[in-house]
């Protein structure tokens, strides 16, 4: 007997959670479904296990942009994750596919599509909509996401107070960590993303922002 794909839908809205799950339901596929409203609600049921797609808003408490894509595809490299959102901008999609998605579903799909892109997604098919233009500056897209992707969850806090303008003092205040402790995070950052100063990185930080 088939066991049911274990889905998890992870996004903050009950309504759209649920418009989700009832779009499940029209699949050719057995599924079982649970659901999550936050990132840390999102990484509390992905470490009990058993998760085969996580169907992800880029919006949600906890998570900005792409950190909570890239944190999930970091810890869990096992399971698919596919992007719902209600943005439809060529360069997020390039972006959420060079952090390594199998997916990214508009809401605003008619309840068919998306039905279809489900299944397929349920099969392991890639589905990343036709008619978004990617943008002429998707491969520099590319290339900085990949190297973001290398950063810790903890780097990537660091990252994201650096673009806020925070010193190393203030940094350690915010995480509850020694001075010392970011000085290491901020001097990886450095090497991994191959730049030499804090600048560099504010700058890198744009790419993990997704607009609304």
């Amino acid at each position: 007997m088939t066991e049911d794909i274990e889905v998890l839908i992870a996004d903050d809205h009950p309504l759209f959670r649920n418009a989700i799950s009832e779009a499940l339901t029209n699949t050719q596929t057995l599924v079982h479904v649970s659901q999550a409203d936050s990132l840390e609600s999102t990484l509390q049921r992905l470490n009990e296990g058993n998760i085969d797609l996580v169907l992800l808003d880029l919006k949600m408490p906890g998570s900005e942009g792409l950190l909570g894509l890239i944190q999930i595809r970091n810890q869990f490299p096992e399971v698919a994750v596919a992007v719902v959102t209600a943005n439809e901008a060529g360069r997020t999609l390039a972006q959420v596919k060079a952090a390594g998605a199998l997916g990214y579903l508009p809401k605003s799909m008619a309840l068919e599509d998306l039905v279809s892109a489900l299944d397929g997604l349920l099969r392991g098919t890639p589905f990343y909509p036709e008619g978004l233009n990617q943008g002429v500056d998707s491969q520099d897209d590319v290339e900085a996401i990949r190297k973001l992707a290398t950063l810790t969850p903890q780097q990537q806090r660091v990252l994201a107070l650096i673009a806020r303008g925070f010193l190393n003092k203030q940094i350690a205040y915010e995480l509850d960590v020694k001075e010392t402790t970011v000085k290491t995070h901020v001097s990886e950052i450095f090497r991994k993303l191959d730049i030499y100063n804090r600048t560099q990185a504010a700058m890198y930080n744009q790419y993990l922002e997704v607009p609304e």
